[in-house]
């Protein structure tokens, strides 16, 4: 199709271009089009090729869920007409995958040192190993904290209602020391804000038993002065005077008794050292490294080189045809377009 047939016969550009003409126009670019593409791939291919391997070290692990039955503090707060939620209810595994990617789990880390067997075995910094330099001592610990969150990748299993994590660096080694680290900051994590928590339960518990035994005590005293000076019940409302303090009384010991039983229970949890996670999964030192996917970003680089050939077909066809034109519209788009573009001259892609 030639320039001609894009325009109408006053000179004009048309408003709409067939599809015929952007085809043509895409056919006689072919070799642009087929060189570009190859070049993409080949970059594509040499990314990949060229690329750092990586070690993948994973572990999966399921939380531990809520203890059954109500805890010391959810009773003690039932007695007062306070409905407590269960613990532990709200520490599912979207919980955990944020915790892995948190600086209270990665900082430590970052500010730990490891042991890299593929370096003789030498005792090697975070920091250094990730070639964090510069800066204040702050700022360094800052850019490897957020270096770790780009190697540690975490994802819920929801089959599983577990969480899965691995960690991806270019020495084997140092992959599974990251990633026993991570469980043991995890796991000690956990173990600190559930024993503080259960602290915090002990504390409410022993307070409130306290009271209730204030409050016992003052009720058992009304009774034995009620008893002192009414030894013979003349009347009835000294009967039912009676009857009222019994049931202060009963009603005190109840729930004097409860807070004990409730005190004792979270005693015995502050101090009961169990896991609070579950590995299904150990941290394993990786035999082999990951794959460069060198195909894939050859494909990558092939379908990205040719839309990018595509494009440039198109816009060299819009020129021609707007250099073709005599009208100032054309005119005007071909000087805005080598205004943003100074080196490009326009000439037939033809020839």
């Amino acid at each position: 199709m030639s320039g001609d047939e894009s325009m109408a016969p006053g000179g004009e550009i048309r408003d709409d271009i067939s599809l015929m003409a952007l085809a043509s126009a895409v056919i006689r670019r072919r070799s642009w089009i087929t060189t570009l593409a190859v070049c993409g791939a080949t970059i594509g291919f040499l990314t990949g090729l060229l690329s750092t391997r990586v070690y993948r070290s994973s572990a999966t692990f399921i939380p531990q869920g809520a203890e059954a039955g109500q805890s010391g503090l959810a009773l003690a707060a039932s007695q007062f007409g306070i409905r407590v939620p269960a613990s532990g209810g709200s520490w599912g595994p979207a919980v955990y995958v944020e915790l892995l990617g948190s600086r209270a789990i990665l900082e430590p880390l970052a500010l730990d040192t490891v042991t890299v067997a593929e370096k003789g075995g030498a005792r090697i910094a975070v920091l250094d190993l990730l070639g964090v330099k510069g800066g204040t001592r702050e700022e360094q610990l800052d850019r490897t904290v957020q270096q770790l969150q780009l190697i540690v990748k975490a994802n819920d299993v929801k089959s599983l209602n577990a969480v899965k994590f691995s960690v991806e660096t270019r020495w084997a080694s140092v992959s599974k020391q990251l990633a026993d680290a991570l469980v043991r900051g995890v796991n000690d994590f956990n173990y600190r804000t559930r024993k503080s928590q259960a602290s915090a339960e002990r504390e409410f518990v022993e307070k409130q038993a306290a009271a209730a035994e204030h409050n016992l005590r003052a009720a058992e005293e009304k009774l034995k002065d009620f008893a002192l000076h009414n030894r013979s019940l003349a009347s009835a409302d000294l009967v039912l005077e009676r009857e009222r303090l019994q049931r202060d009384v009963a009603l005190g010991m109840q729930v004097y008794t409860t807070l004990l039983q409730s005190r004792e229970e979270a005693r015995i949890r502050e101090v009961r050292d169990t896991p609070v996670i579950t590995l299904i999964e150990v941290p394993k030192r990786p035999v082999s490294g990951e794959a460069r996917h060198s195909v894939q970003k050859a494909v990558y680089g092939f379908a990205a080189g040719a839309v990018i050939a595509v494009l440039l077909a198109l816009l060299t066809e819009a020129v021609r045809t707007a250099e073709a034109a005599s009208t100032p519209e054309g005119q005007e788009f071909v000087r805005l377009l080598r205004a943003a573009v100074p080196r490009w001259r326009g000439t037939d892609p033809r020839s």
